[in-house]
């Protein structure tokens, strides 16, 4: 009986160990704020592309390259919009478009759906903009980690830029659509520390 309990403890202590292992495997992120945007283009007159961006105040990711799981999260200041021309960002930033007196951030949430090797390359998740939440697919068209040197600061560093296309109008963003596309290419450029 006594050998039985024993071995009854020391499977339990294997599985413990193993779970612990797993979730050590797991490495937090930190968006960096300054090397993160999200740029976006719409087709203005049938003619050209406009393209602008806005600023990440801030977000999280989580890796797991074992498991190959991963998820990214991040906040987008809508007040940051900024497509070169002044008089345009007024207009995006005013009640008929963004209204970022009342809704100053967007949000990101989403996790990867698909790796290769070791790097995600697929997400899906959910934008809300406006109060509105709509379900994403992003695709990277590039993913790395690695160690990097910014003059005498070394950190490891995961990105890349992440894009899909969404209709502005599922976002109650439906003014002018005769004049600029209600498609809009989204790519989201991002940077993140390992904490």
């Amino acid at each position: 009986m006594h050998m039985k309990s024993a071995f009854c403890l020391a499977i339990v202590a294997l599985a413990a160990t193993s779970i612990a292992a797993d979730a050590s495997a797991a490495e937090q992120f930190r968006i960096d704020p300054d090397h993160t945007f999200v740029h976006f283009a719409v087709v203005h007159t049938g003619v050209s592309s406009i393209h602008g961006r806005f600023a990440v105040t801030k977000g999280e990711a989580i890796l797991d390259t074992a498991q190959k799981s991963a998820t990214v999260t991040v906040e987008i200041d809508l007040r940051s919009v900024d497509t070169g021309v002044k008089k345009l960002d007024g207009i995006l930033s005013g009640e008929l478009f963004f209204d970022v007196a009342r809704f100053r951030t967007a949000r990101f949430s989403g996790r990867a759906i698909r790796f290769e090797e070791d790097a995600p390359t697929q997400f899906e998740g959910e934008v809300t903009i406006k109060g509105i939440t709509q379900p994403v697919r992003l695709t990277a068209e590039r993913f790395v980690c690695k160690q990097v040197t910014i003059f005498t600061l070394t950190r490891f560093v995961c990105g890349g830029d992440l894009s899909t296309t969404l209709k502005r109008s599922d976002f109650g963003l439906s003014r002018y659509l005769s004049m600029v596309s209600d498609e809009v290419r989204i790519q989201i450029s991002v940077e993140a520390i390992r904490d």
